[in-house]
């Protein structure tokens, strides 16, 4: 093929032109841009993190953790969006941040002065101890560190809690043998094999150990192994704009109403629904009258032919029938609908009953139309509330790991609800077919309580 003069020219003009910035510059000799600087240009602030409840996690579809907020509120600020990059081993955070895979460590970090020596760390944003996780036993408490003599505490490989360990053989002058696990089980996986007493003793940030206190309620997180250590994130030292800019922003924030409503979010609501929390169950087979909001239920459920019951069920496990219920991660009223899915029912925390209860329904309706492949009617409505609780995506994923391992992907008895379970173990909910991360709720429990109550309800009638 012939190429004219002409030709040459025209291309040889657009190649310089692709090269040159409008001020003249050829762009294909310009420095990289570092720093803040290459953040703003690529559009995305990257952030190391892990699976986690105080870093990031998966609930009911909608992406949380404490640390991820205050990031995603900075990324907003910035004008770039946040992305996550999810950390396994614990030693890849500080390699990947200074290759550049990363801009900012996010793993409930405490400042050490070793750790000073790898990388910067921005203003601490919170603060924790470390504690002790063992079963709530009274006769076999330790409470005294120098107990922990000869006792074997189980750790995350590569972790922190190592040094606090050699710190506490030197206090109290004797050994104390430290085993881990493969995979790098986080501090939540580790505090779940204690509760199912796989394990005896591990260690934790009391943080993180509060927030896993309100799943699994028979462990005990009282002895206190540190004095108090302030959190904070980790950065490159030679990110020093990036740095100058978080820090401005975390010496606004934590002093606003915003990171106030944070913090009870992820840590105080407990105590604000403590009472709906800890009450017993005690309606009745023989109760007619279930709740003051019995004609609500029935009018909803009617307009797409529902029981009323069902309906009524979910609300009783969610909230006990309270409109001004606050619940984890930000949910709220008698369906506890998080913030990222109230609005598209058109439900928000001051709407009235009848609006959270219609809102619910529909919820509730198009989860169940979603399981169209479930035959079985029983077991469609259980997948229904799995994906109620735990986020339709974990659900699915207990499905392809059911696919994977040899059981029925289309039955939740004995089926599905082992699968979910497994969701709660690294060696499953980091490889494929798992797509949405760990899941450690109580979705098995959850679809008992409430589908049993109902037939329950049915029964008596």
């Amino acid at each position: 093929m012939r190429t004219s003069i002409g030709s040459i020219v025209l291309l040889s003009l657009f190649m310089l032109t692709c090269n040159t910035s409008n001020d003249g510059v050829d762009l294909s000799k310009r420095e990289p841009l570092k720093d803040l600087a290459a953040i703003l240009e690529r559009g995305t602030l990257r952030v190391l993190t892990e699976n986690g409840a105080v870093s990031f996690y998966e609930y009911k579809d909608k992406f949380l953790g404490f640390e991820y907020d205050i990031l995603d509120t900075f990324a907003r600020s910035i004008g770039v969006d946040l992305e996550v990059v999810m950390i396994s081993n614990p030693k890849d955070f500080v390699k990947k941040l200074n290759t550049f895979e990363g801009d900012i460590i996010a793993c409930n970090k405490p400042i050490t002065m070793s750790d000073k020596e790898l990388h910067a760390f921005s203003l601490p944003y919170n603060h924790s101890f470390q504690v002790l996780i063992q079963r709530n036993n009274p006769d076999s408490l330790i409470r005294d560190i120098s107990e922990l003599q000869n006792k074997t505490l189980y750790i995350r490989n590569k972790s922190a809690f190592v040094k606090r360990i050699l710190h506490l053989e030197d206090e109290i002058g004797a050994n104390i043998e430290v085993r881990t696990l493969p995979n790098y089980p986080i501090a939540e996986d580790l505090i779940e094999k204690v509760s199912n007493g796989e394990i005896d003793y591990t260690i934790a940030m009391e943080n993180t150990a509060r927030i896993e206190q309100s799943c699994v309620t028979n462990i005990d997180i009282s002895t206190l192994l540190s004095v108090r250590q302030n959190i904070a994130f980790g950065l490159r030292k030679s990110d020093e704009l990036l740095k100058e800019k978080l820090d401005y922003f975390l010496d606004d924030f934590l002093y606003s109403k915003a990171y106030k409503v944070l913090r009870n979010k992820y840590f105080d609501y407990m105590e604000e629904t403590d009472f709906f929390i800890r009450q017993k169950d005690t309606i009745t087979n023989e109760d007619i009258r279930l709740s003051d909001y019995d004609e609500m239920f029935k009018a909803s459920a009617l307009k797409r032919n529902w029981d009323w019951r069902f309906l009524a069920s979910i609300a009783y496990q969610e909230s006990r029938y309270n409109p001004n219920a606050r619940g984890f991660g930000g949910a709220y009223g008698m369906m506890q609908f998080m913030p990222n899915t109230g609005p598209s029912f058109n439900v928000y925390p001051d709407s009235p009953p009848e609006v959270q209860i219609d809102a619910g329904m529909q919820y509730i309706d198009k989860l169940y139309n979603a399981w169209d492949n479930i035959e079985s009617r029983e077991q469609r409505l259980k997948f229904t509330l799995a994906s109620y609780n735990a986020g339709k995506g974990h659900v699915e994923d207990a499905v392809r790991l059911a696919e994977k391992l040899g059981y029925n992907p289309t039955i939740w008895d004995e089926n599905v609800e082992l699968m979910i379970k497994l969701l709660s173990d690294p060696n499953y909910y980091r490889k494929p077919p798992v797509k949405y991360g760990a899941y450690r709720g109580p979705a098995k429990t959850y679809v008992k309580s409430i589908y049993s109550r109902y037939m329950s309800w049915r029964e008596n009638e």
